[in-house]
């Protein structure tokens, strides 16, 4: 099963993905199972992508934005195991021999973390483990902080803008690294991408007309509202400008939107999983993957 947005209409990504991933297992062909907010990554990335379904493994490619890890990367039935590591870092070489600029090997998986046993097996192999949470909502709390302002974005007008407030608020971008800058760049490209569809709008929050605060809303399908980059500038933190933005689009999805869930992926040992479990959030189950960063 294939695909691309270059082939496919992006109102007709619902049926046509769900249908491709979920269908009844056969002799060729294992069940994927992913949770609600990994469907929506792989929303996003069809939208500038391709995945494909192979033997119960999900592909996913972004040949715009080759050092894009966790959007060029094998996505996993379940958790490897020590006997079947290798295999999938081997399926990963071969599948991605065509994008040689992708030069790293991402596996993913949800639920499940790995034992002891895989993760010192993996380190072995020079991997690298990472995880994060889902959260999800239904409703969210009203938040209004004197003095901040919200409104969408024009994000071709107050282009200039979020992208400076995008790189204020990530130091690894600041420091200059060009691997970083250039997946930074493709990932703002995508922004552009997803907003030319009509399915994602971009929020700002204001203090004095000056942008502080921003991130993304995208409309995904089965009634489900997806915040992608929110971000506070660094010299503003600690005033309730996260807390009034999430707040503000969330309930303009739900009442405007017509969303029946929010979802969002947050950093398990951030301080953003309080605000946003504070704002009617709950913690939903774990992404996982296994990074090596150059393949041979």
């Amino acid at each position: 099963c294939f695909l691309s947005s270059a082939n496919t209409h992006p109102r007709l990504w619902a049926g046509m993905f769900i249908q491709c991933v979920t269908e009844p297992a056969s002799a060729n062909k294992m069940t994927v199972t992913m949770i609600e907010l990994t469907q929506t990554d792989l929303h996003l990335i069809y939208m500038h992508g391709q995945i494909e379904v192979i033997d119960g493994i999900t592909v996913a490619r972004v040949p715009d934005n080759p050092g894009y890890r966790w959007g060029n990367c094998l996505l996993l039935p379940h958790a490897p195991t020590a006997d079947t590591l290798d295999h999938y870092i081997q399926r990963a070489r071969d599948l991605f021999v065509d994008q040689p600029q992708s030069t790293h090997v991402q596996l993913r998986w949800d639920g499940d973390a790995i034992g002891d046993d895989v993760k010192a097996h993996a380190i072995d192999r020079g991997m690298q483990y990472e995880h994060g949470r889902a959260m999800h909502a239904t409703e969210l709390a009203h938040v209004q902080i004197p003095g901040i302002n919200i409104r969408p974005l024009d994000i071709e007008q107050e282009w200039s803008d979020i992208v400076a407030l995008n790189i204020a608020c990530d130091p690894e971008e600041i420091d200059g690294v060009p691997d970083y800058i250039a997946f930074k760049q493709g990932l703002r490209r995508a922004w552009r991408a997803w907003a030319a569809t009509g399915t994602t709008r971009w929020w700002g929050a204001f203090i004095d007309d000056r942008l502080v605060g921003q991130a993304g809303m995208v409309y995904c399908p089965e009634h489900r509202g997806r915040y992608q980059s929110v971000e506070t500038h660094p010299d503003v933190r600690h005033q309730g400008v996260c807390p009034a933005l999430v707040s503000h689009m969330g309930n303009h999805a739900i009442c405007e939107g017509e969303c029946t869930q929010l979802l969002l992926g947050v950093n398990p040992h951030g301080l953003a999983i309080h605000i946003y479990s504070r704002l009617g959030f709950e913690l939903g189950k774990w992404q996982n993957g296994l990074m090596l960063l150059h393949r041979p």
